[in-house]
């Protein structure tokens, strides 16, 4: 597993116990945010606290990071991807903090998965997804050079939301090309 990205802003890294106060307080608590995610809001520390350890026991079998300012390494989202076929890559979400947003830094991570995926994974093939009426995520999906592929209508399970999901997929460069 990789441990530690580091982009010209940010650093993707593994969630830590330091991390617990900041990460609730500015996204997992966060309804708005859930709204156009497959999470449910944490309503109370003690259950924060449970989550993150989740979070954690997760991250060390999986391509999963908390999203940190470079300058504090402040949490403020989190991102992932998961191998689906040999080569294949989805993202399992990108989600940044509502005061971060607007900012480039959805765009920053996401350029940070794909070459994490492309460059030292060995994948050849990116997906991502957002919700339809997502549109600051299909704006910041497009411009990293995603191709819409369909949609599907979707059913979220925790609450039964029916949505339509839009679906984009990145393939590697050939050689020579740049990311």
């Amino acid at each position: 597993m990789i441990e530690r990205i580091e982009t010209e802003r940010l650093v993707l890294r593994k969630a830590a116990d330091k991390d617990l106060d900041l990460i609730w307080r500015r996204v997992w608590r966060n309804e708005c945010l859930a709204a156009m995610m497959l999470w449910t809001p944490t309503t109370t520390r003690e259950e924060a606290a449970l989550r993150l350890e989740r979070t954690k026991a997760y991250q060390a079998e999986n391509e999963g990071f908390f999203i940190c300012l470079k300058e504090t390494d402040e949490p403020i989202g989190f991102a992932g991807i998961r191998e689906i076929a040999p080569g294949e890559w989805d993202e399992t979400g990108v989600c940044i903090a509502a005061d971060w947003q607007g900012q480039g830094y959805g765009k920053e991570t996401l350029r940070a998965l794909v070459d994490l995926a492309f460059r030292q994974l060995g994948g050849h093939r990116f997906r991502c997804s957002c919700f339809r009426e997502n549109a600051a995520s299909a704006a910041t999906i497009r411009s990293c050079g995603f191709t819409w592929t369909g949609s599907r209508p979707e059913v979220r399970g925790h609450d039964g939301f029916a949505y339509v999901c839009d679906c984009y997929e990145l393939k590697k460069p050939q050689s020579g090309e740049p990311v």
